[in-house]
């Protein structure tokens, strides 16, 4: 009798370990998978191809969230990332979602005054952005911005971030001298923090709409040039990036009356930016307004 209870304790504890060896081997593939996804993703950021990215960032969020546990660094740093993309391929409850959870999670971990909740803040405010979603996304930007001010990081790359992401804002409500005032300030913070040319790049290709809307014609040229000089040295002319200097070189023509050349680039734009944002996303459908606009005008 003590010999068969013995043999089964045995039994039962070799069950458990085996599964526990299963377990661990489980994990370590899934950990396996997350690097291979990571690199994955990586390229096609160099790439530009945010349609392609979308699908692996999905399955490396599931994979975050079951290894690492649900309010995990890792797993916050991934929501913000989902968010933060996928708002460009017109997935906007699926980012907002996405970074709600993560602020959650921080506001948790971290509170409202920390440097990770005014980030996920920022994220959130573009998707509203992106949204039309007007209200209170001025003060989610503003509040961001304090936060950053608080922690001395005004000379940081990410104050540069909220002060061009805020002036795209007031871009869009006309309030252009607003937003000279800060992609201007964006761009002399990037100055002093280096290492960063295509930030720098986007900054430039920003100020061209605003300076264009104020009547000068002169500073809008000379960044629109340096953007696309900047632009094409570093990511190619497939990339997106090169498509939103495209957009902005197409509406500096369409000022000076030059419909046709306005066209071409527009087009040109629109087909670098179907391949890499898709049909769905705002880019694509605003660039795809402008060309109707333009041949309106060429008739």
């Amino acid at each position: 009798m003590y010999s068969n209870y013995t043999f089964e304790i045995r039994k039962l504890n070799n069950k458990i370990k085996m599964k526990e060896k299963f377990k661990m081997s489980n994990m370590f593939e899934k950990k396996v998978r997350i690097n291979e996804l990571t690199n994955l993703r990586k390229e096609l950021m160099q790439q530009g191809n945010v349609v392609e990215e979308v699908k692996v960032l999905k399955e490396l969020a599931e994979l975050t969230e079951e290894v690492f546990g649900e309010e995990s660094d890792e797993n916050i740093k991934i929501l913000n990332e989902v968010g933060g993309t996928l708002k460009y391929v017109g997935e906007f409850d699926t980012a907002k979602d996405a970074l709600l959870k993560a602020q959650g999670f921080i506001e948790k971990k971290y509170g409202k005054d920390s440097i990770p909740y005014a980030t996920c803040s920022l994220n959130l405010a573009e998707v509203y952005r992106f949204m039309k979603k007007y209200d209170e996304t001025e003060d989610m930007y503003l509040n961001t911005m304090r936060i950053y001010e608080n922690n001395n990081l005004q000379n940081d790359y990410v104050y540069a971030s909220v002060c061009n992401n805020l002036a795209l804002f007031y871009q869009e409500l006309e309030r252009y001298e607003e937003a000279i005032e800060l992609q201007e300030k964006s761009l002399e913070v990037l100055e002093k923090v280096g290492e960063n040319p295509i930030q720098y790049a986007i900054t430039l290709s920003n100020l061209v709409q605003p300076y264009l809307k104020v009547k000068n014609k002169e500073k809008a040229e000379e960044y629109l040039q340096k953007s696309l000089e900047l632009i094409e040295k570093e990511v190619g002319k497939t990339h997106n990036l090169y498509a939103a200097v495209l957009n902005n070189m197409a509406t500096f023509y369409f000022a000076e009356n030059e419909y046709e050349k306005a066209l071409e680039l527009f087009e040109e734009s629109a087909e670098i930016c179907e391949k890499t944002f898709g049909k769905e996303s705002n880019n694509y459908k605003n660039i795809l307004e402008n060309i109707e606009v333009v041949k309106e005008k060429m008739v």
